[in-house]
């Protein structure tokens, strides 16, 4: 494992703390990276001016064993649409993931009172390449299904469906669900239409309650997810995200996404630590963990990680090079 480059400060975006960079393919073939809250300044430090949330930048750097350049923000590096972050409802809007279908974007996100206190998720648009964004105005609850709806990750199968994995908020105490939703407007914004993928107690199948037990979950038992991600690379299945119970990021390939996920190849790049020091696959504070979408079996693999601020120390996304992921069914 290679650390790359750290991804902020960033001076063309007026960046100088800020987290997650959740990598997607945008609809001009660019990748789009979502950031979380966002502060000003020429150091990685929460709590500076400025404090945007979600914001977006666009790069075209495809080889990702170079280092990530941005080349434009959305919305002259401004946050993508317009509110007061403290106000008496909520105290900030963070992103999740965003997918992109046709030429409009989707992004995800957790309208919060502070960290581990998720009011409720929305679903906003954009037809622009992220320059305008609408509200689908439906407030999703983050408590149903046992409250682990609340952090998604989406991507294209291919066969006419959007698959969504999902989890609990910012305690980072809950396991993982798996859905499926018909890959148009009206389907993909409505509640109802979410498939679970759920056992019955003799097998596994689409269309039943997915986890509403809380010992259910697509991972092992006892799982304590933070953030998440998933994306279909050269016809293989990539979950990525940080293991808050083991403090540690993780990767699992499959060959098709109703494939047992517990029993999926499994590896651990990059790991936490609570303290500064550590070595080159030690982050301190670590989260995040978002699999890059042009990342290869047969090159460079790339992960875009987190490193949480604490008594002065960094508040940045970082991108990593990963050696030894390996695909499960024949690259496509």
């Amino acid at each position: 494992m290679t650390k790359i480059k750290n991804l902020n400060p960033l001076r063309m975006a007026d960046i100088g703390g800020s987290d997650l960079f959740i990598p997607f393919r945008m609809p001009s073939g660019d990748i789009g990276f979502v950031s979380g809250d966002t502060f000003a300044g020429t150091e990685p430090a929460v709590g500076g001016p400025n404090w945007r949330s979600p914001m977006l930048l666009r790069s075209n750097t495809h080889d990702m064993a170079e280092p990530i350049e941005f080349q434009s923000a959305a919305r002259g590096a401004r946050q993508l649409w317009d509110y007061v972050h403290d106000n008496p409802e909520f105290s900030t809007v963070l992103p999740c993931d965003a997918i992109t279908i046709g030429s409009r974007i989707y992004l995800w996100v957790m309208v919060t009172q502070g960290l581990g206190n998720e009011r409720w998720c929305e679903i906003h648009y954009s037809d622009d390449n992220g320059e305008n964004w609408t509200d689908t105005a439906i407030r999703w609850s983050t408590s149903v299904f046992g409250g682990k709806r609340t952090m998604i990750s989406w991507e294209r199968g291919g066969d006419g469906y959007v698959y969504i994995i999902s989890t609990g908020g910012l305690a980072r105490n809950k396991n993982m669900l798996l859905w499926r939703v018909r890959e148009n407007h009206a389907d993909l914004t409505n509640p109802a239409a979410w498939q679970g993928w759920g056992w019955n107690g003799q097998n596994w199948g689409w269309g039943r309650d997915p986890g509403s037990d809380p010992r259910l979950g697509i991972l092992a038992d006892g799982t304590r997810l933070g953030e998440i991600g998933l994306r279909r690379i050269q016809g293989n299945w990539v979950m990525s995200g940080f293991d808050a119970g083991a403090y540690s990021s993780f990767v699992k390939v499959a060959g098709r996404i109703t494939d047992n996920w517990r029993t999926a190849r499994t590896y651990r790049p990059v790991k936490g630590s609570p303290w500064v020091l550590g070595g080159p696959d030690i982050v301190p504070r670590l989260y995040g963990c978002y699999v890059h979408p042009d990342s290869r079996f047969d090159g460079a693999f790339c992960m875009i990680v987190s490193e949480w601020a604490e008594s002065g120390n960094p508040y940045r996304a970082m991108q990593f090079r990963i050696f030894g992921i390996w695909s499960a069914v024949p690259i496509a």
